[in-house]
């Protein structure tokens, strides 16, 4: 049967430093190795591979990628059945056009719907847009399965792991085990996608030490934060791959696309030590010559000078720790399982090794008080002075279908759920914009400026401590490479504005 799978336009704003990353979607090329291991025909529309540097105004900001209109061009007309990929909220809005401009192309045609927004947002989902079914969780095997129910011509009522249009009704069915067979499933369909293009486009979410690649080494988190999309949308189960398997497909992206720098974008990669110490061994008992580096952020208590030094060996270069808090009461109260002086134990055997280490932070939690930020800022300012490359300071942000989401709406803190609010999920993450505040202690003015204030202790401190790396960073952000994911943020802001001041605006 043939399936077009596609890759939205992305979200973009100058100012914006996670709008910045462009990166294969690892999520969508997992579910194209699926359906072609099963026998089908796929066809993959990448809009944001056909249009790195085409802005089309939307709303207040700009899409990146190929406009909706010619994204739907490319769907060929023999086409059974049409998935599209919204893994956060805060695409939403551009994801809804595209659904609709869809159905009105193809009437006919089943519309699927995946990731993390479907999942969380089901009702939503289904009143704001003509979408057929909605695949909530792990994907792969309900994709196989759906393709086939839909090519035998069998109903789709009671379907696990999926939400269900029924005429002007709908049906959400039970949630599908997660799979635990995670060796078995098929590797990512990559020759669907321009990598090529991603990796010469250079704007990784990490640094960027050369030809990029995207990895899974794990699946899921053991952890429940209570800010945290995870555990609903993946449950609280870890599973590691084989590190063999791991190391065979990274040796696979060497011969196939060159790549010399591997992203892992686990959601917690580190978790047990002997997995960590087993897949360094394995990289360097093969002798490659590699790089890599963690930019989603790792737990810190399996990180210990062994752990860390068999690291630098394989080629582990940076990655962050996620404290998200400097104060002990706060982090009880999201249920971040973190020790905070632990954390600065194991920082210091990373560096101590010659990693980068990086911390990402939260301010403007429900929780929060004047003292709690104070905290959060003393230990920001504790990274730099220990020797951290990098710290990234955002507002607290209510992710739908999270336990603190869930708990502001039941207070009446959130109310309806409209286009502002899918806007304000992207634009939290904006410096240039204003702050909504989720804190009543705290004016949406005072969160912008806790997280300047954040940056700016971080950065002083830096600097101060270590004066040499004003040269280092200036080299990071004029040059092709970086040392630390903050340079290469900070380069690809210059780069995507000088592009958008030269590029043609579609309208």
């Amino acid at each position: 049967m043939h399936i077009t799978l596609i890759e939205p336009p992305r979200y973009y704003s100058p100012t914006s430093p996670i709008s910045t990353v462009v990166i294969p979607p690892l999520g969508l090329a997992y579910i194209a190795g699926a359906l072609e291991e099963a026998g089908h025909k796929v066809l993959v529309v990448d809009a944001l591979a056909l249009g790195m540097a085409t802005y089309t105004p939307f709303r207040s900001i700009y899409l990146r990628g190929l406009p909706i209109d010619e994204v739907c061009g490319r769907v060929p007309k023999d086409t059974k059945m049409i998935g599209v990929s919204c893994m956060f909220s805060a695409q939403w809005l551009v994801v809804r056009e595209l659904i609709r401009e869809l159905k009105k192309r193809f009437p006919g045609v089943p519309v699927v719907l995946g990731g993390e927004h479907g999942t969380g947002m089901p009702d939503l989902t289904m009143e704001q847009s003509p979408v057929d079914v909605i695949v909530t969780g792990e994907g792969e095997e309900t994709a196989v399965e759906l393709a086939a129910r839909i090519q035998d011509g069998r109903p789709l009522e009671g379907m696990a792991g999926t939400v269900v249009r029924t005429k002007d009704k709908w049906t959400s069915n039970a949630r599908r085990d997660r799979i635990r067979k995670i060796d078995d499933i098929a590797p990512p369909a990559w020759h669907y996608f321009d990598v090529d293009a991603y990796i010469a486009f250079n704007q990784p979410h990490g640094a960027s030490r050369g030809r990029f690649m995207p990895m899974l080494a794990t699946r899921g988190c053991p952890f429940s934060c209570t800010f945290c999309t995870s555990p609903q949308m993946w449950t609280t189960t870890w599973l590691p791959r084989d590190p063999e398997l791991v190391v065979d497909e990274m040796q696979r992206y060497m011969e196939r696309y060159k790549a010399t720098d591997f992203h892992f974008e686990d959601l917690t990669a580190i978790v047990k030590k002997d997995w960590i110490v087993k897949f360094c061994a394995a990289i360097v008992r093969r002798g490659l010559r590699i790089t890599f580096q963690l930019p989603s952020g790792t737990r810190s208590e399996a990180v210990d000078d062994e752990a860390a030094i068999a690291m630098k060996a394989a080629g582990c270069h940076e990655f962050s720790f996620a404290p998200e808090s400097g104060d002990p009461r706060v982090l009880k109260s999201i249920k971040k399982m973190v020790n905070l002086d632990h954390l600065f134990v194991s920082a210091r055997s990373a560096m101590k090794a010659g990693i980068n280490v990086g911390g990402f932070f939260i301010v403007g939690f429900p929780e929060d008080t004047y003292g709690s930020v104070f905290n959060t800022f003393k230990t920001i300012a504790r990274c730099a002075w220990t020797g951290f490359a990098s710290v990234n300071v955002n507002p607290y942000s209510p992710q739908p279908n999270t336990a603190s989401f869930n708990a502001l709406r039941a207070k009446g803190v959130i109310g309806e759920l409209d286009d502002d609010y899918f806007i304000n999920l992207f634009q939290f993450q904006d410096l240039g914009r204003a702050k909504q505040t989720y804190n009543d202690r705290f004016s949406s003015r005072q969160i912008t400026w806790f997280v300047l204030t954040g940056f700016g202790i971080f950065y002083a401190v830096y600097f101060l401590s270590r004066p040499w790396r004003i040269l280092t960073l200036v080299r990071d952000v004029l040059g092709k490479t970086s040392s630390n994911k903050s340079a290469r943020a900070m380069s690809n802001l210059l780069k995507d504005f000088g592009s958008l001041r030269r590029a043609p605006v579609k309208r």
